[in-house]
């Protein structure tokens, strides 16, 4: 009842349902009583409407009298004695309040605004009266075992009862605290919510449905209207006028409740429709239908037909549609009706988001069997919780499926590059330990100066135990060169290539350096990079098991490194950055993994050489003409969220790509050539032509420079829609 209390508050008897009601019950009357069921079978209603209409065709002989009258009058002569018709209590003092204005009515009594009148302080209250008509014991006890539920509710996200008594005339009355604000689906439309904000906003919920369900209490009217969402973002739960306490049974204020018709269809469990025993699962349905309501802004079986879509639902012959696919259609209808979709009219995230972990989570909570639904609001909680920090779900079976996929194909670069990589592991194997020493003498700042003298010398000779490590293991490639049978080279005859030597020691990483796996991460990440660019010039099963090397070795290298320094560090970025093609099993997961790798290295070292790199890669699968069909799964993954088209985010990134580029090389460089051509094309796109000749013309410079002699496709890109667009010209 207390969702009243919202300006928002969309009562039934509102004159549009009224009017639709009213219609379908002269229809119905005008047929004979046997072919009445079947005509509302076929009607295009929704299940409250009819629900309104049985109740009065119960009542036919009084038809006439209730034909006559409009919307508003209607819920007068329902709900208001015939000497109480004109009565209002508004301008009257109840104990220190005085009522200001109705907020709303219902079956058992109103709600209404009041403030406090006693000069101590101001305070705004709504107080809910019983309507005198329905002043009986029998109701009376229900208003009071409402009184006793609210009264042991204390929670931070529940409306709390304040007082509570009897008018002069014996009618009782409670007063509550008032919540401004808006119904939870309101909320998240209008704040335009993002996936994630609109997760931990109805968790806020459960927590309050939870702590009723510990205190024996079940609501049993859990939908939108009832959560009401404050500026600041609080959720309230209100109404608890059907509630049921778990340690009393009344079955006589059951029947009353029964007669009232109290909770609504549209978000009652099939328990609850059929009459049978309600337990805290049927808080869980509702709160099922809630979720689905704020992450897709439909029902879960609104593509029913509507008329017989409450009776499929209750008996389990039609299931839910899933969340992802009524927000798939709902994208749809909106893009075919309107060729200009604003972030108003689509929901903030995509569709495809919801596929998976989601579908099951809300699906689980909306089974028709009680039994199977979560057992408790917690369990239902904390699965949207794991799905959330990207943990497996209950509502699931956990299993892990990574698909190799193609890399993405850097610029041609013959096979010796692969020699040269190959010599600078000995580098980053000595930039790994350094790190890894400079991580350690920060542990030890808070030791005193004898503990730290003994721990560097036990550091000395442990870093003296690595590099023999390391000089006995690159000492082996010398040796693959020898044919003797005590030598590497034996099994090669002495003709061991570079690559066999390569792909021999690579296989011994892990048991030569076991225990170590900062050194470990760093010889697996310099080997992908040399798989890397030897399979450049090679194909067919050569090529296969070259990707497969390069593969194992850049996933492995990715764990390593989250083993030694944890998740939020910049060689962990650069490690996804060569795996995500790996790690991800479609575009959408690729796209996801690359703008992961971006957010922990713009926070960590933006200055890194990888990351102008991570972010031109990114660009270009945004926006170049060969790849159309990854444009829309690298938009939506761009993190924080954004409304721009995909051509402005490539410009953003290539333009925060270029000073980091300029930091690391020399200005006549191919890498700085190549983001300027790509920043050209994104603007000729967008026909930015003032800004476009600057970086267009630094873009053509590549054509004389030696460095940059095969960047021809990407002076092309931007030449070509120059020519489209605006016409030759002589730059």
């Amino acid at each position: 009842m207390l969702a009243l209390q919202s300006n928002r508050f969309s009562n039934y008897m509102q004159t549009e349902n009224w009017e639709t009601t009213k219609q379908i019950l002269q229809e119905t009357l005008n047929l004979a009583p046997d072919e009445r069921a079947g005509f509302l079978d076929d009607s295009p209603i929704s299940a409250e409407i009819r629900a309104e209409v049985e109740s009065l065709l119960a009542c036919e002989n009084a038809a006439e009298k209730f034909m006559s009258l409009t919307a508003s009058g209607f819920g007068g002569e329902l709900f208001a004695g015939n000497d109480d018709v004109k009565y209002s209590p508004i301008g009257q003092s109840i104990g220190i309040y005085e009522i200001v204005e109705e907020l709303g009515f219902g079956g058992m009594g109103a709600v209404y605004l009041a403030e406090r009148r006693d000069e101590k302080f101001e305070q705004k209250v709504a107080i809910k009266m019983l309507k005198r008509e329905l002043n009986t014991q029998k109701i009376r006890r229900r208003f009071e075992i409402e009184k006793e539920i609210q009264a042991k509710l204390h929670h931070p996200n529940i409306a709390a009862l304040l007082d509570a008594g009897r008018c002069a005339d014996g009618v009782p009355y409670l007063v509550m605290e008032y919540i401004e604000g808006t119904p939870i689906d309101v909320f998240c439309r209008e704040k335009s919510l993002a996936l994630k904000a609109r997760l931990k906003l109805f968790n806020k919920v459960c927590e309050a449905v939870g702590y009723a369900h510990r205190n024996l209490v079940i609501h049993r009217d859990l939908k939108p209207s009832n959560i009401i969402v404050t500026e600041k973002g609080v959720p309230k739960l209100l109404d608890f006028g059907i509630s049921k306490l778990l340690d009393a049974e009344h079955s006589e204020d059951r029947n009353t409740v029964t007669m009232l018709g109290a909770m609504t269809p549209e978000y009652a469990s099939p328990e609850q429709i059929k009459g049978e025993t309600v337990t805290t699962a049927t808080d869980i349905y509702s709160l099922g239908v809630v979720l689905f309501n704020i992450l897709t802004e439909a029902h879960p079986f609104e593509r029913d037909a509507q008329t017989n879509g409450e009776s499929s639902r209750i008996t389990g012959r039609n299931a839910p549609q899933t969340p992802s696919s009524a927000a798939y259609y709902r994208e749809k209808e909106i893009k075919t009706l309107s060729s200009e979709i604003t972030s108003q009219t689509l929901l903030p995230f995509s569709s495809a988001r919801l596929k998976g972990d989601l579908d099951n989570i809300i699906l689980k909570a909306l089974r028709t069997e009680p039994e199977r639904r979560y057992k408790t609001v917690e369990q239902f909680s904390t699965d949207i919780w794991r799905y959330i920090d990207g943990i497996p779900i209950l509502a699931r079976r956990a299993t892990v499926s990574y698909r190799a996929s193609k890399f993405y194909q850097r610029n041609k670069i013959s096979v010796f590059a692969g020699m040269f990589v190959f010599f600078a592991l000995i580098t980053g194997i000595t930039v790994a330990i350094w790190q890894a020493d400079v991580a350690r003498k920060q542990a030890d700042i808070a030791l005193d100066a004898q503990r730290r003298s003994e721990v560097e010398t036990e550091r000395a000779k442990i870093e003296e135990a690595k590099s023999k490590k390391i000089t006995a293991f690159m000492s082996k490639f010398i040796s693959y060169a020898n044919p003797g049978w005590f030598a590497e080279g034996a099994k090669f005859g002495g003709n061991a290539r570079v690559i066999d030597a390569v792909e021999d020691l690579s296989d011994k990483i892990d048991t030569e350096f076991a225990g170590e796996a900062d050194i470990q991460a760093e010889l697996h990440h310099k080997f992908s990079e040399v798989f890397l660019w030897v399979s450049k010039n090679t194909s067919g099963e050569r090529l296969k098991k070259l990707t497969q090397k390069r593969a194992f070795h850049a996933i492995r290298a990715l764990e390593l490194r989250k083993q030694f320094y944890g998740t939020r560090h910049e060689l962990v970025a650069k490690d996804l950055f060569y795996a995500y093609y790996f790690l991800g099993k479609d575009d959408y997961e690729q796209a996801q993994i690359l703008a992961q790798a971006i957010v922990i290295m713009r926070e960590t070292n933006p200055n890194n050489l990888n990351f102008p790199y991570m972010l031109e890669a990114y660009s270009a699968r945004l926006m170049l003409p060969d790849e159309y069909e990854i444009h829309e799964p690298f938009r939506n993954a761009v993190f924080p969220p954004t409304v721009e088209n995909k051509y402005q985010i490539a410009e953003r990134y290539l333009r925060e790509s270029l000073p980091v580029f300029r930091l690391h090389y020399k200005e006549d460089n191919s890498a700085i050539y190549a983001a300027e051509c790509k920043l050209a094309y994104t603007l000729a796109m967008q026909e930015k032509w003032m800004d476009f000749d600057e970086h267009y013309a630094v873009c053509k410079q590549s054509e004389t420079s030696v460095s940059a002699k095969d960047l021809k496709w990407y002076v092309e890109l931007p030449e070509k829609i120059l020519f489209e667009k605006k016409g030759r010209k002589n730059y």
